[in-house]
């Protein structure tokens, strides 16, 4: 693409973007768009309720199909959706891109059996999903396993593509999967989600995903320009419980017996937008924290407190969110960012507790994507150190009433790091 090509790509994103902002979507481009199949795209799987009995679903069809359905039963043993298998009308709302409005159908199941596998597919009229299956969790948890993914952002999709049909071929009974932010490149580039979400479409209907921002989601294809995380928010349908202003990408949810937190650390790309925001998600955080009775507390922000560059302190991050974290002993705490694998030791106010009981472990997760860092480097809080420069990485975390243990490996299986924190009773 031309310097010139370029230039006006990026103002017209822009200028979408803030006209999606604004809550305004011109009806003349609705009514120019032609007649296409409007067949489901990106049939993604999150929850905004209680896993044990309900299921979000979202997908996206081309504009003119204004309405979707999902279908659903119980999964029978050798059989298919049986014809009265309940039906479920969607919400649809448009999505403006730069390529064209797509229209957003999401649909929640409620009244869901606890452990149970349901058999579903979306659409209407127009066209039907091939049938999928999801399990909701069940009452009583014994012991679960999610995936950590670090940023998948890339200029192509084939990397995260290809880890995250490893991880889950490895442990297809894993209950959800994150990604802990820079899903993409540029937030506000509907060309880069397409490809995420095309390269990830066999695993994300059939597993939730329950993701969280990192700072691209707020860059546009114009450089220099930032944007609050709108196409992020508008695609993944989450736990709306988050603080005011943060909605959609500030969240917690409970998993069996895990408290799971998800913040935003982008302070300096949406400064314009929610100037407080640290200051938001710190009193919300106090509050969170304070209620629940999980004995697993984790969470989840994209830039790490306990970083391997120097110029990438995070002050402002540790300041905000460390000491709550430490009032409530975070077990651990999960990020991104630097494309690094970095375990600290056991943190309490940034000095070594040695042991997990008296302090946080704080995990920079790698990379899912082609990108790579090497200017990185180990520092003193950390206990190992890897930079995936070879490959790309992902951690299974699986959790029982009396240990959190979490593994990482390769993409080609190797094993990277295991460790894990026990508790008693």
């Amino acid at each position: 693409m031309s310097g010139f090509k370029r230039f006006v790509h990026g103002w017209l994103i822009a200028a979408l973007v803030a006209a999606l902002s604004a809550g305004i979507v011109p009806a003349i481009a609705l009514a120019a768009l032609p007649a296409a199949p409007a067949m489901p795209q990106h049939v993604t799987l999150t929850w905004a309720g209680d896993p044990r009995t309900t299921q979000t679903i979202a997908w996206k069809t081309p504009v003119p199909c204004a309405g979707g359905q999902v279908q659903y039963a119980e999964a029978a043993a050798g059989g298919g959706l049986p014809g009265n298998a309940a039906m479920v009308t969607a919400q649809a709302e448009p999505l403006l891109t730069e390529g064209g409005n797509m229209m957003l159908h999401t649909a929640t199941l409620t009244g869901l059996k606890p452990g149970t596998r349901y058999l579903y597919r979306v659409g209407g009229g127009s066209g039907w999903s091939e049938p999928r299956s999801f399990t909701t969790a069940a009452e009583k948890i014994s012991g679960f396993k999610f995936l950590v993914f670090g940023d998948t952002q890339s200029d192509r999709y084939d990397a995260w593509r290809a880890v995250l049909r490893q991880a889950f071929a490895a442990n297809p009974d894993a209950a959800f999967l994150t990604v802990v932010g820079d899903l993409v490149e540029a937030g506000q580039d509907y060309d880069q989600w397409d490809a995420w979400f095309n390269a990830a479409h066999e695993v994300l209907g059939v597993i939730p995903v329950m993701p969280l921002t990192g700072n691209h989601e707020n860059y546009t294809p114009l450089w220099g320009e930032r944007s609050p995380p709108t196409l992020f928010i508008a695609q993944f349908r989450l736990p709306g419980n988050g603080p005011a202003g943060l909605k959609g990408q500030v969240y917690s949810f409970d998993y069996g017996e895990v408290h799971f937190v998800m913040l935003d650390s982008q302070a300096r790309e949406e400064a314009r937008f929610v100037p407080d925001m640290l200051e938001r998600q710190k009193a919300w955080l106090e509050k969170d924290l304070a209620a629940t009775d999980k004995k697993w507390k984790v969470v989840f922000f994209h830039k790490p407190p306990y970083h391997s560059k120097a110029v990438r302190g995070n002050d402002d991050v540790r300041t905000a969110f460390v000491p709550v974290l430490d009032r409530y002993h975070a077990d651990v705490v999960f990020n991104g960012h630097e494309h690094v694998y970095a375990r600290t030791y056991p943190l309490r106010d940034s000095a070594v507790a040695y042991e997990p009981a008296a302090g946080t472990v704080y995990v920079t997760t790698g990379r899912a994507g082609a990108k790579v860092h090497g200017n990185m480097h180990a520092n003193d809080w950390h206990e190992v150190y890897y930079n995936p420069e070879d490959e790309p990485n992902y951690l299974v975390v699986k959790v029982t009433n009396r240990r959190l243990a979490v593994e990482v490996y390769k993409l080609s299986g190797a094993l990277i790091d295991s460790w894990q924190i026990e508790k008693g009773q």
